[in-house]
């Protein structure tokens, strides 16, 4: 990374890592002369405008010594990173004023509603809702903002901000085109960021963007008694500020600041010693072991040393008490919080606007060249799925200008996350129909251009039938006897089965290791007996088992249509000849279990004879 790198608002964060880290690691090995002479050294050939090449001593002969320079800095010019204010600066920078902000129109939709609720294409349509509008009419679409996070980046951030007025964030100009009843038809002149319904329209005011000087930035600077202020915010809440990043003072008309104003960033070693994070640095031993009774600066004289300078900002635009300006040189982090000072710029020459060098922006006199908008193309796999799967949305875009091109992504429905050119719809909780997803190109000059896919959610699929458990009876040891508390089990899965005749029940028998091993299947025959005998249930819709897992139990499962039981397949009901005949009057032969351990039989119809005689039952209680 070249030094001149940490003008760009991308390297601003890391570069405030990097620096805090090396003057601790240097603080930590006693090398905080050498730290701090490297930094003044790479912010002294830090600018913004080339300087002449300066020739290199051939390696035969001797280094020169080179003059010690000045502690200033060139802080315009022909560096090229195109500092110059552009139409998005003057109309995309957001504001923050006590003044009242007309809220008779407001953004009540576009062509796509309800689908579509960010609008920002150059093919895009929105719908202004309010009177007095007519044809031709342009507005500037302005959000008021609140912010949600509660941190103060300085003591007294949030009282300094709401004595300043409410921010304002800057999204888009739009022309209207077309007026019916009480709504404007618009269309985009100008994008910033995404318009969505309840955004106001407030008459445009036409910005002339400020002449560009060349600024002289000395690195130590005194009161000069010009009007000072503060950075009491910026926009889109950021709090570390680099070049083209937009500040909001609170110096404005009043104190006789307008647009094209130079202020200087300040900071003093006061506000840094005091500071939350830079003054965790007190904490650690900043003396070396060989100094002797070494001299310590007073607490009260901290305000003693000089004030440091930390950058350049432009002023776009003023308001009574506020005014917005942009970041042109960033000699450190620019914080908010930090000072600032109306520069003195009456000797500072004009410069002509310089594009970047970085891009292949067109030169002023080429601007009303033909520009194409990005193209772009999407498809999505698969185009049909169930509720629950999900999506992937595949997208294609150039620029025909070969400028670099951005994509965003938005859905009417389900969770969409993307990456680049790829995006994924998950329809997890989603209801069945179509979802729209609208992919949205930009790129550099914020022209753009959009296409809809759409994905169509079917009901998910059914649940598969399963299997099941309802209740248990309990049994006495060596005994299939089905007692009044079983009955009264029984009698509650009759109620289910009458009331539900597409429901079957299984009822699967267990033994004790210690008793008879056919015990378990006559218990749960027992229990088929009183279902079929007792309430009248279809035999046809029970079926018995004998379960593997040891117990005094019969186990009673339901099964739906299309469920099948875990474990042994159950033995179906007897035929039909032998539906009259319960369970109960099967017993196992005596050679394998003792009379006394034979469950009582139901009383035979007086047609038939009992099959095999049973001893009589004990009382029930």
């Amino acid at each position: 990374m070249k030094a001149g790198d940490m003008f760009h608002p991308g390297h601003c964060a890391s570069r405030v890592l990097q620096r805090r880290t090396l003057e601790e690691v240097m603080k930590n090995f006693k090398l905080v002369p050498l730290a701090l002479a490297g930094m003044v050294i790479s912010n002294l050939g830090v600018s913004q405008q080339p300087q002449p090449a300066q020739p290199q001593p051939a390696q035969t002969q001797p280094a020169q010594p080179q003059p010690v320079q000045p502690a200033h800095i060139q802080a315009q010019g022909a560096r090229e990173v195109g500092n110059t204010p552009t139409r998005s600066d003057m109309y995309c920078s957001g504001f923050l004023t006590n003044e009242k902000v007309p809220d008779k129109l407001f953004v009540a939709g576009g062509h796509n509603s309800p689908d579509q609720t960010r609008f920002a294409a150059a093919v895009d349509t929105i719908f202004i809702h309010g009177q007095g509008m007519k044809e031709g009419d342009r507005y500037q679409i302005v959000r008021e903002l609140k912010d949600t996070n509660r941190y103060e980046m300085f003591p007294g951030q949030r009282s300094a901000v709401r004595n300043a007025g409410t921010p304002y964030l800057e999204l888009a100009i739009v022309k209207i085109t077309d007026v019916q009843k009480s709504t404007g038809i618009a269309s985009f002149e100008l994008s910033c960021a995404d318009v969505m319904p309840g955004d106001l329209a407030i008459p445009l005011v036409e910005r002339e963007a400020p002449p560009f000087r060349k600024v002289t930035l000395e690195r130590y600077t005194p009161p000069t008694g010009k009007p000072q202020g503060r950075i009491v915010m910026a926009k889109e809440f950021d709090t570390y500020l680099g070049s083209k990043y937009k500040a909001y003072v609170n110096i404005g008309e009043d104190k006789g600041l307008k647009p094209g104003d130079y202020l200087r960033a300040t900071r003093t070693y006061s506000a840094s010693y005091h500071h939350p994070v830079d003054g965790l640095s007190l904490d650690a031993k900043d003396y070396d072991d060989t100094q002797k009774d070494p001299h310590r600066l007073p607490s009260g004289d901290i305000s003693s040393l000089p004030r440091r300078t930390v950058g350049d900002m432009i002023v776009l635009n003023v308001h009574h008490k506020t005014a917005t300006a942009m970041v042109l040189t960033a000699l450190e982090e620019i914080e908010v919080g930090d000072g600032v000072e109306v520069m003195d710029i009456s000797d500072a020459p004009v410069l002509a606007p310089i594009q970047p060098s970085f891009s292949n922006a067109p030169q002023p006199e080429a601007a009303s060249a033909t520009t194409t908008p990005p193209r772009i193309n999407c498809t999505a796999s698969p185009t049909s799925l169930r509720a629950g799967e999900s999506a992937s949305i595949s997208c294609e875009a150039v620029s025909p200008d070969n400028r670099p091109v951005n994509i965003t992504y938005v859905a009417n429905g389900g969770k969409l996350s993307s990456n680049r050119n790829q995006a994924t719809l998950d329809t997890t909780d989603t209801g069945a129909g179509p979802i729209a997803v609208r992919a949205t190109a930009f790129d550099d000059r914020q022209l753009s251009a959009s296409t809809v896919v759409t994905v169509n959610v079917e009901s998910a699929a059914p649940a598969a039938p399963t299997a099941q458990k309802l209740m248990e009876l309990d049994y006495k040891p060596n005994s299939g006897y089905v007692d009044n508390r079983s009955k009264a089990v029984l009698d509650d899965v009759a109620l289910k089965l009458q009331q539900d005749p597409n429901l079957n029940v299984v009822l699967s028998g267990s033994a004790d290791s210690g008793e008879p091993r056919t015990l378990g299947l006559q218990r749960a025959q027992n229990a088929m007996a009183y279902l079929t005998k007792a309430k009248g249930i279809d035999p046809q819709r029970i079926q018995t088992k004998a379960a593997t897992e040891p117990g005094r139990k019969v186990e009673v499962w339901t099964l739906p249509t299309g469920a099948t039981l875990p474990g042994p397949t159950p033995q179906s009901p007897q035929g039909a000849g032998q539906q009259d005949q319960p369970a109960a009057a099967q017993p196992t032969p005596a050679a394998e279990q003792p009379p006394a351990l034979q469950p009582p039989a139901a009383t035979p119809p007086a047609d038939q004879p009992a099959a095999t005689p049973q001893p009589t039952p004990p009382p029930q209680v």
